[in-house]
C-alpha cells in the first residue's frame, strides 16, 4: 500500500502569487501548495500572450478628453469621485501637458479600465512620443492584461529613448530569461546595477535567471546578496529555502522562519517550513509533530486550507502509522472538499491497514467515481475484493 502524496485540484486564489513587483517583475506563478515539494511552478504565459501580438491596440477616442469616464465614451455611469473630477479639471486646464493624460490612465488602470486607460496612454503619446515613462506605463499595463509579447516591444521602446531606465531594464530582462535570452537578461541586469547597485531585486532576478539555467549555487549566491541589500526581502528567503530543502539542507528551516518574521501571516512561508519538516522527519522524529504545529498555524491563518488537514493525515498514515488518526483529519479534508479523490484513497488506505474493508472499499470507489482513471485506487480497490 503506498499512500497517495498530496495533489490539490483548486487553489485558493490567494495562494497564488503571480509577482509583479514595482522594482520590477517575475513571469512565474508560485504554486508551492499543490505539491509534496513545494515546487515553484514556472508559468509561461508567454506563449498565450503570443495570440495577442497580432491585436491592434488602437481605438477610436472619446470626443470630448476631459470627460472621460473610463468606459471610452460618455455614456451615462456613475458619478467619478474627487480624484478624477481633479485629473478631468487638470486636462481641461493644459490639454497639451502629456502628464496629465499618463496620470489619469494610471487612475484607470488602478481601477481596471483597461480601454480607458489606454485611450489616455494613446493621447499622452500623440503630445510627446518621446517620454519613456509613458511606454513603461503601457508595457505595465498590457502585462498585467497577460499580454506580454506587446509589453516587452513597449519595453524596448522605453529603452529606446530612456536605456538607463532601471524598471524597464528589469522588466525586459524578466520576459527575456522566459524566453531563454540568458545573455541579453544578464547584460540588462548588469545595466540596471550599474546605474545602482542597491537595487535588491536586480540580485533577486539575476538569482531566478541562474535558478533556471540550472546553477543553484549562483542562485543561492544571488539571492543572498538580495537579503543583505534588503534584509526584508521576503521573496529572496523563500527562494533560498527552496533550494536548500531540495538538498535536505537544514538551512531551508532557517530562511522559511525568517521569512514568517517578516510575513507573519504568510501561507506560503508557513506551508513551506512545514513541508521541509515534514520530509526531514527521518533526521528527527519531533519534526513531524512540529510540521503539524505549522499547518494549526496556517489553518489558523486561513481555516479553509485543506491541504494543511490532507498533510496532518498523511504525516500520521506514512509516518507515524496511527490510521485511527489519519482518518481522521483525511475526513475533515473530505468535509471541506468532496471531490479530493486523494483523501478518499489515503483515507481506504487507513482503513485497509485498520482491518476495516468494507470502509476501505467504499472510499476507493469513491476514489475511482471521481477520477475513473485513478490507478492506484483500482489496484487497492482489486486488493480489496480478492
Amino acid at each position: 500500500m503506498k499512500p497517495d502524496r498530496l495533489f490539490l485540484h483548486k487553489i485558493p486564489v490567494k495562494s497564488r502569487r503571480l509577482i509583479f513587483a514595482t522594482s520590477g517583475f517575475i513571469l512565474s506563478m508560485r504554486l508551492n501548495y499543490s505539491n509534496m515539494n513545494s515546487i515553484r511552478i514556472t508559468f509561461l504565459i508567454i506563449f498565450a500572450a503570443m495570440a495577442f501580438a497580432a491585436c491592434n491596440q488602437g481605438g477610436k477616442q472619446p470626443s470630448d478628453p476631459s470627460n472621460n469616464n473610463g468606459n471610452g465614451d460618455n455614456s451615462e455611469m456613475e458619478a467619478p469621485d474627487s480624484v478624477l473630477v481633479a485629473l478631468n479639471r487638470l486636462i481641461a486646464q493644459e490639454p497639451g501637458n502629456y502628464l496629465h493624460y499618463l496620470n489619469r490612465a494610471r487612475y484607470f488602470g488602478d481601477h481596471n479600465k483597461f480601454e480607458a486607460a489606454m485611450d489616455d496612454v494613446r493621447r499622452a503619446l500623440a503630445i510627446d512620443s518621446t517620454k519613456s515613462d509613458i511606454y513603461l506605463f503601457k508595457g505595465n499595463l498590457l502585462f498585467d492584461r497577460e499580454k506580454v509579447s506587446e509589453a516587452y516591444e513597449e519595453y524596448k521602446a522605453c529603452l529606446n529613448f530612456d536605456p538607463k531606465n532601471q524598471d524597464c531594464l528589469l522588466k525586459k530582462a524578466g520576459i527575456d530569461i522566459v524566453l531563454g535570452n540568458y545573455d541579453v537578461a544578464r547584460e540588462l541586469i548588469n545595466e540596471a546595477l550599474l546605474v545602482n547597485e542597491y537595487n535588491a531585486y536586480a540580485y533577486y532576478l539575476r538569482g531566478r535567471m541562474y535558478k533556471t539555467i540550472g546553477d543553484t549555487v549562483l542562485a543561492a549566491s544571488s539571492y543572498k546578496t538580495a537579503i543583505e541589500v534588503d534584509p526584508d526581502y521576503y521573496d529572496a528567503y523563500i527562494e533560498v529555502g527552496l533550494l536548500y530543502a531540495a538538498q535536505k539542507n537544514d538551512l531551508a528551516n532557517e530562511y522559511y522562519s525568517s521569512a514568517i518574521q517578516i510575513k507573519p501571516r504568510s501561507v506560503e512561508a508557513w506551508y513551506n517550513k512545514a513541508m521541509y519538516l515534514q520530509e526531514t522527519g527521518f533526521k528527527k522524529k519531533n519534526r513531524y509533530k512540529d510540521a503539524m504545529v505549522c499547518y494549526d498555524s496556517i489553518q489558523r491563518i486561513d481555516p479553509n486550507f485543506v491541504a494543511a488537514d490532507f498533510n496532518k493525515g498523511f504525516i500520521w498514515l506514512e509516518y507515524l502509522a496511527n490510521y485511527d488518526s489519519s482518518a481522521h483529519y483525511f475526513t475533515k479534508a473530505l468535509n471541506a472538499y468532496p471531490q479530493y479523490f486523494q483523501a478518499y484513497y489515503n483515507r481506504g488506505l487507513s482503513f485497509e491497514s485498520l482491518g476495516k474493508k468494507k470502509e476501505a472499499e467504499q472510499d476507493y470507489r469513491a476514489a475511482l467515481k471521481i477520477k475513473p482513471d485513478y490507478s492506484e485506487a483500482a489496484i487497492a480497490l482489486n486488493r480489496i475484493l480478492k
